[in-house]
């Protein structure tokens, strides 16, 4: 397993940089796998993509759990989207505050919905 403090540097920005890129990133350096097909249209100005959302997860296969390297869809209290990968048993994400490697456990607090997806390169 490699690890992932290469990766905590990384600076949120709505506009050019947001959870979507980190995840796609991650994915590349984590698994040099190419995730950015399951995010089509998410990759933009963060106010226009999450518009594209639903229609998105629609491409990838939805799972009761999580495995290593699957997209974590978290729903905030606001129903607001974020995304996360998982790895090492737990998720790894970018946020407004910067880069987190947390148990699902202490999403919890923030995030009352999770769905897990594989990615769409896994499940064709």
């Amino acid at each position: 397993m490699k690890s992932v403090d290469a990766l905590l540097d990384r600076r949120y920005n709505p506009r050019s940089y947001h959870c979507v890129h980190f995840l796609i990133e991650a994915a590349q350096y984590l698994f040099d796998q190419d995730y950015s097909a399951s995010f089509l249209g998410l990759t933009g100005d963060l106010a226009q993509s999450i518009r594209t959302s639903r229609d998105t997860t629609v491409k990838n296969k939805r799972l009761e759990k999580p495995i290593e390297g699957c997209i974590v869809l978290m729903t905030n209290l606001l129903n607001s989207s974020h995304v996360g990968l998982f790895y090492c048993g737990r998720v790894l994400h970018l946020s407004e505050n910067g880069v987190y490697f947390q148990e699902l456990r202490s999403l919890e607090r923030n995030y009352s919905r999770f769905r897990f997806y594989e990615a769409s390169y896994l499940s064709q």
